[in-house]
């Protein structure tokens, strides 16, 4: 994995296929600075995005040993000896949950309507959002629904592009969420029971395909201005999620995933190493004929 972080680091054109017999991953206890690049996943692939200040989702930092007596009697003797279980190869999120609220801001691009764009948190208090065609499907603890459908303009001068830039935004405070899509807004919905993040912080991606890039998160609920800052990507200011952030993030992926380039980066690379085509000139003489005939 030394390899891979060097190549994201590099300002070379970068073009990695990564397959899920080799599930790849950034090496434990390492970020990586992602911005400019971009992730290709298709359907049946996975993305899992984390932490680098916590060990990896699917380790445990200690592995987890109880030992329990193992008796055998054989008149007229009765011996015991130990016998070990190793389990929980996953330790559960266990950090005190935050009291403000949550936040997630990406961009993406998808050929379709209807599609999972994220779980934050699955292993607790999870979070996921759907695209259901026309707007979201939010879902707390996997069975509570509100849906929200951003179609009134909040800004009418945000700087648009290729990507679809979304944010949503759970105040528990409030007991509201609300959600973004690029200069557009939805009303504010109050949330049908009361949900309190865990704090933990891993976000996947699961049957999605398209690209996905500039993931961010933070422990609070964003301020319009704050949302404003990602939607034109940092063209008002500055923007930088306070849990996860896309310049310094550890990942993992499932299945054939590619990380590269974005297509605005891509644009500034130079031409094909081929032989420049000449420019074609006209063959003065054979007009000159031409026009005397």
């Amino acid at each position: 994995m030394d390899t891979l972080e060097n190549l994201v680091k590099m300002k070379l054109p970068l073009f990695i296929m990564m397959v899920a017999t080799n599930c790849a991953s950034t090496p434990d206890g390492s970020g990586l600075n992602l911005n400019g690049k971009m992730f290709t996943l298709s359907g049946y692939a996975g993305l899992h995005l984390f932490s680098p200040y916590m060990p990896p989702p699917w380790l445990s930092t200690t592995p987890h040993t109880t030992t329990r007596p193992y008796t055998t009697k054989t008149h007229p003797y009765t011996t015991t000896r130990p016998y070990i279980t190793t389990t929980r190869p996953y330790t559960p999120w266990t950090t005190a949950p935050t009291t403000r609220g949550v936040s997630v801001c990406l961009r993406y691009i998808s050929d379709y309507d209807k599609f999972s764009s994220f779980t934050l948190s699955p292993s607790s208090n999870s979070l996921r959002l759907y695209s259901n065609g026309e707007g979201f499907t939010l879902t707390f603890y996997g069975y509570n629904n509100i849906y929200l459908y951003p179609r009134i303009r909040l800004w009418s001068d945000s700087i648009q592009n290729m990507w679809t830039s979304i944010c949503v935004t759970v105040d528990t405070v409030k007991k509201v969420a609300q959600m973004f899509r690029n200069s557009d807004m939805s009303p504010r919905k109050l949330l049908p029971t009361q949900y309190t993040w865990s704090g933990e912080p891993v976000i996947d991606f699961s049957d999605f395909e398209g690209q996905v890039t500039d993931v961010q998160v933070w422990d609070y609920p964003l301020r319009y201005k704050e949302v404003l800052y990602y939607t034109s990507a940092g063209f008002y200011g500055p923007y930088q999620g306070s849990v996860l952030n896309w310049s310094y993030i550890s990942f993992s992926i499932r299945g054939d995933t590619l990380l590269e380039e974005t297509f605005e980066q891509q644009m500034k690379l130079p031409a094909g190493s081929g032989k420049p085509r000449r420019r074609l000139r006209r063959d003065k003489s054979k007009e000159a004929r031409r026009q005397l005939s």
